[in-house]
């Protein structure tokens, strides 16, 4: 199934589902404000259209657990995007943790070899997608969204999905001449996105309307990990150069942009705690 459309199909069921609960269940009892609205627009547009799209696009020639642990920069540059609109204040803690992840992630992509062929196209798109990921993630919770998670969700779904399927129109062949080459293994897999990846996007809208950005983002942690165990062991991926190296420093990184903070508090108090007793 083209990419576009597999985004297009998926979140289009999926809002029309969470759109429909909504006015059964009586949490959409009027039509959402106009502003609601163009937020619900332009955050699906950056999270599920071009972030969830672009990925989808280039995992046609960039291993899943490369693309996945690209990925887990989100919290770099969710940080970044916050210096920048917010003028956010970046502990050092936090610039180590960046520090650390930018080159672990740079260590996974050399391909041995020479640094610009280790950037091809699809280490391209997945960056891309990226950036409009975080940057959606980290305006999020600064703009105004429906109230009720579950209409704001199924909104920025329904308008993602409506986008993807419009745009698909354009690029792909005609719908028709396409549906009897999809296979049923992929209608199965688009079936399981739709339902498990609409909960999940559900659990993160809510996150980003209610919780710091940079808290949102600590999925990243555990995400990699995951992806590395089923794309080398499942999925039979080749592992990167210098995977061995690299997937330690973006989980360090990680684990300093959450909890650096935590981590020098407690070695401060041990420390001081230990004149104390000397």
């Amino acid at each position: 199934m083209p990419p576009f459309y597999l985004v297009g199909f998926r979140f289009l069921f999926g809002g029309l589902v969470f759109l429909a609960v909504s006015l059964a269940t009586g949490q959409l009892k009027k039509m959402p404000a106009l502003q609601e609205m163009r937020s619900a627009l332009f955050l699906g547009s950056l999270l599920l259209l071009l972030g969830n799209g672009f990925v989808s696009l280039a995992e046609r020639s960039v291993d899943s657990y490369l693309a996945a642990l690209f990925i887990a920069s989100t919290p770099f540059c969710v940080a970044l995007f916050n210096g920048i609109l917010f003028k956010e204040k970046l502990p050092l803690f936090r610039l180590l943790g960046m520090l650390s992840g930018i080159l672990g992630v740079g260590l996974i992509l050399y391909n041995g070899s020479n640094i610009l062929s280790s950037f091809s196209p699809g280490v391209g798109l997945v960056f891309v997608g990226l950036l409009c990921w975080s940057l959606a993630t980290s305006v999020g919770h600064k703009i105004k969204v429906h109230p009720n998670n579950l209409v704001n969700s199924g909104m920025q779904m329904l308008f993602a999905g409506t986008l993807g399927v419009v745009f698909s129109s354009f690029i792909y062949p005609p719908l028709p001449a396409l549906l009897p080459t999809i296979t049923v293994r992929s209608w199965i897999g688009l079936a399981y996105l739709t339902v498990l990846g609409g909960m999940a996007f559900y659990c993160y809208a809510y996150l980003i309307k209610n919780e710091p950005s940079i808290r949102v983002v600590s999925y990243s942690i555990i995400n990699p990990v995951i992806a590395v165990a089923l794309g080398i062991l499942i999925g039979n991926e080749k592992p990167a150069h210098f995977l061995l190296i690299g997937f330690p420093l973006v989980l360090v990184g990680l684990v300093l942009m959450m909890y650096g903070g935590r981590i020098f508090s407690i070695a401060a108090l041990r420390r001081g705690a230990r004149r104390q007793r000397e």
